[in-house]
């Protein structure tokens, strides 16, 4: 029995993060299979089997709620260069690989107000962190906004791919799965919004939701999985 492409890896994560159980794979999967024979039944007995192994290896993969989730994966030794703001460092580390955000160099280096003055040859310390995946209520926003600034200064167009998230750092691409109906799409966080007040961990464009198929209903169950390359 084919199935499509990273099926077997959808299906662990989903298991992994409890979005369903073993048993119910073969209702989920059952008008794939050929009633006359019992070769196709035992192909999708070794299938299931297969994800369920996967799910042993991954014990560890288990979706955040809300707020703000990261591992510190190391330490980085930083020397303030000629013009340096604690913008351009944070900027210049995704470059790397390493997405921190401005107020995180600040907190870590009891850094002062106002300006936050960084003197060329000053010794900082940053930390490589891993953003944890979350699983949390989506909600979409459009018209209202439509052609207003976002939080990374550009203009939002309710058309984009585009997404608000409170802590992940502005410029990470994420990916956002609908596990209602297992539609996923990757798209950028270019902004902010206090919404975790209406129990919702992030807000993405009109368009958006309407790929991941919940535009008329509001809102949705999301896995989203923070990829940090750029």
């Amino acid at each position: 029995m084919a199935y499509a492409e990273g099926t077997v890896e959808k299906l662990s994560k989903g298991l992994a993060a409890g979005f369903f159980t073993a048993s119910s794979l073969f209702s989920m999967f059952g008008g794939g299979l050929n009633g006359e024979g019992g070769a196709d039944v035992n192909n999708f007995v070794k299938e299931i089997t297969s994800v369920i192994s996967a799910v042993e290896e991954q014990r560890d993969y288990s979706p955040k709620g809300l707020g703000e989730h990261y591992r510190v994966t190391g330490e980085i030794p930083y020397t303030v260069r000629e013009g340096d703001t604690v913008h351009t460092i944070a900027r210049d580390m995704k470059r790397d690989g390493v997405w921190i955000k401005p107020q995180q160099i600040i907190e870590w280096n009891n850094l002062t107000s106002p300006d936050y003055h960084l003197k060329p040859g000053a010794e900082l310390t940053l930390y490589n962190l891993e953003w944890e995946s979350q699983l949390v209520e989506a909600s979409w926003y459009g018209p209202g906004f439509h052609g207003k600034a976002m939080a990374n200064t550009q203009i939002f167009d309710q058309n984009d791919l585009v997404a608000a998230h409170m802590y992940l750092p502005l410029g990470m691409k994420v990916r956002v799965t609908n596990v209602e109906n297992g539609v996923s799409i990757e798209l950028r966080i270019t902004d902010r919004g206090n919404f975790e007040k209406y129990e919702r961990g992030i807000d993405l464009s009109k368009q958006a939701a309407k790929v991941l198929g919940y535009q008329k209903a509001g809102t949705a169950k999301v896995l989203i999985e923070p990829l940090p390359s750029l």
